[in-house]
C-alpha cells in the first residue's frame, strides 16, 4: 500500500547524480596498441567529437586519449545507453562498426566509474606504473572538452574530486618516486650525481635507442645544451636535427670531454669511442666534478677502467636495469597504499553525494514544518505561546504517525518492519530509549 497526504514532502526526482556516472572506451589492458592508435582522436577533431557525443545522448562527456587509453568520461540519464553511445562514437570516428570493438571495449557505471577514473587519475591503470604524465593529460582532456562544449558542474565535481585524490596519493605514498624504466633510471642517477641538467653538457655517442630515449628524458627534465657525435655523417646529422642538438666529429670526443657532463654511449665499435686514458685527463681538467657516463653498446664504448677515476660514474644497461626493477617493485607496493587512498576517496565522494542528494527532501521538510507553523497561528490569533506549540507539535506529528500506523499494517507478521520504522524514527529525532521518563506536557499524536 502506498500512502499519501496533503503536504507530503516530495522526495528527491530523477536518479542521484553518481548512479548517471560512465566511463567508457578501450585501454591497454583489454586492446592492441594498432586497434588504440586507430581510435585515438587527433586534437583537431576533438571539438567536432565531442559535439558528436553530445548530440549522441550524453549530457555531458570529456574524452581522455592517450598512448594508453582512448575513453570517455560522462554522465547520461541511462549510463548504460550512454556506454552504447560512447562506444558508437568511438567507432564510427575511426571508420569501424560498433560490433569491431567487442572485447576491447569496457563500460564502467555508477561507483565502479568513479573508482576507475579516480585510479586512472592517480596512475594506478598506467602501464608505467605511478607515471606523472596521467594527471597532466586528464586536465588537458577536461580544457579540451570545456572548449567545445558545456562540461557542467556535474562531471565538473568528478574532475576536480579525481585531482584531489590524485594530489593525495602522490603526497601520502612513493608511487611517483622511484624509476620504473631505463631511460627514467639513468636520468634518476643522473641527477644524483650531478644534481641539475639546466647548466649540464651531454654528449650522445651514436644513434643507439637506449642513448636516445636517456637524450629525449633529459631535455624534458630541463637538459639544453646536447651534442651528437656519429662516424655516419648524415646519420649524425638528422639525429641532431631531430633533438635540437649540435654537431660533434669524432675525433672531437676526446678533447671535449672536459666539457661534458654526461656522457650517452651507444656506438658497438671495434674500439672503444672513450679510453680510460682520455677520461683521466678530461677529469683532471674538470677538477673531478664528477662525469655520468651510461655504456648502452656491445661492444662496450667505454674501456671499463674508467669505473676506478674519482668523479667518472660508469652505469651500463645491465645497472640501470636492476635499479628500474627495484623501482617497479617499490611503486607495487606504493600501489597498495594507493589503491586504498582511492577506495577511501571515493566512499567520501559517495557520502557526499548521498548528502547532496537529500538537499532537497530537506529544504522541503524546512518549508513543510514553516507552513505548519504559520496556518497554526493563522487560524488562532492571539493564541498563547504554550498553546500554540502544542498544536503546532500535534500537527506535525499526525502524519508521520499515521504513515507508522499503515505501514505496520501493511508489514507481514513477523516481519519486524514496523519496529525497525520505528527505531529510525527515534534515532532521526533523537526519541530517547522506550522507559525513559516522558517529557513534562507530553501527549499523545493529537487528533489536528
Amino acid at each position: 500500500m502506498t500512502a499519501t497526504t496533503p503536504g507530503a514532502i516530495p522526495l528527491p526526482s530523477g536518479a542521484p547524480r553518481l548512479a548517471r556516472l560512465v566511463v567508457a572506451g578501450v585501454d591497454h589492458l583489454g586492446a592492441g596498441q594498432g586497434l588504440r592508435d586507430r581510435l585515438f582522436v587527433e586534437a583537431r577533431d576533438l571539438p567536432d567529437f565531442h559535439r558528436k557525443l553530445a548530440t549522441a545522448g550524453l549530457d555531458q562527456g570529456v574524452l581522455l586519449a592517450t598512448c594508453d587509453r582512448v575513453i570517455v568520461i560522462g554522465v547520461a540519464a541511462d549510463p548504460d545507453r550512454g556506454a552504447a553511445a560512447i562506444r558508437h562514437a568511438l567507432a564510427g570516428q575511426a571508420g569501424l562498426k560498433d560490433q569491431d570493438l567487442e572485447g576491447s571495449f569496457f563500460a564502467r557505471t555508477g561507483g565502479e566509474a568513479l573508482e576507475h577514473f579516480f585510479s586512472i587519475a592517480a596512475s594506478l591503470e598506467s602501464q608505467v606504473l605511478g607515471e606523472p604524465e596521467v594527471l597532466g593529460q586528464v586536465k588537458a582532456a577536461q580544457r579540451a572538452a570545456e572548449g567545445a562544449t558545456e562540461v557542467g558542474s556535474e562531471l565538473a565535481s568528478v574532475f576536480e574530486a579525481a585531482y584531489g585524490v590524485a594530489k593525495r596519493v602522490r603526497r601520502e605514498t612513493a608511487i611517483g618516486e622511484n624509476a620504473v624504466s631505463i631511460a627514467a633510471a639513468a636520468c634518476q642517477v643522473a641527477r644524483e650525481v650531478l644534481g641539475r641538467f639546466d647548466d649540464a653538457r651531454c654528449l650522445l655517442v651514436g644513434a643507439g635507442e637506449a642513448g636516445v630515449l636517456v637524450a629525449e628524458r633529459l631535455k624534458q627534465q630541463g637538459l639544453a645544451d646536447l651534442w651528437v657525435a656519429d662516424p655516419l655523417a648524415s646519420r649524425g646529422d638528422a639525429l641532431a636535427a631531430r633533438l635540437g642538438a649540435h654537431r660533434l666529429a669524432m675525433e672531437e670526443i676526446a678533447l671535449s670531454l672536459h666539457r661534458t657532463d654526461v656522457v650517452l654511449a651507444g656506438l658497438g665499435g671495434a674500439v672503444p669511442v672513450i679510453t680510460r686514458e682520455a677520461m683521466a685527463l678530461a677529469l683532471k681538467e674538470r677538477r673531478f666534478r664528477p662525469t655520468f657516463l651510461l655504456d648502452a653498446a656491445v661492444p662496450a664504448d667505454v674501456e671499463p677502467g674508467v669505473t676506478s677515476l674519482d668523479g667518472a660514474y660508469l652505469f651500463t644497461l645491465q645497472d640501470l636495469e636492476r635499479i628500474a626493477l627495484q623501482g617497479q617493485e617499490k611503486r607495487s607496493f606504493a600501489a597498495i597504499d594507493a589503491r586504498l587512498i582511492v577506495e577511501d576517496e571515493v566512499a567520501a565522494f559517495t557520502l557526499a553525494e548521498e548528502f547532496r542528494a537529500q538537499a532537497p527532501a530537506v529544504r522541503a521538510l524546512r518549508r513543510h514544518f514553516e507552513d505548519q507553523r504559520r496556518a497554526v497561528l493563522e487560524a488562532n490569533p492571539g493564541i498563547s505561546a504554550d498553546e500554540a506549540t502544542r498544536l503546532l507539535v500535534n500537527r506535525l506529528l499526525h502524519g508521520p504517525f499515521r504513515m507508522l500506523r499503515e505501514l505496520a499494517a501493511d508489514a507481514p507478521s513477523g516481519s519486524g518492519r514496523a519496529a525497525l520504522d520505528g527505531d529510525l524514527v527515534a534515532r532521526l529525532f533523537g526519541v530517547p530509549a522506550e522507559g525513559a521518563a516522558p517529557a513534562a506536557g507530553e501527549e499523545d499524536e493529537g487528533t489536528s
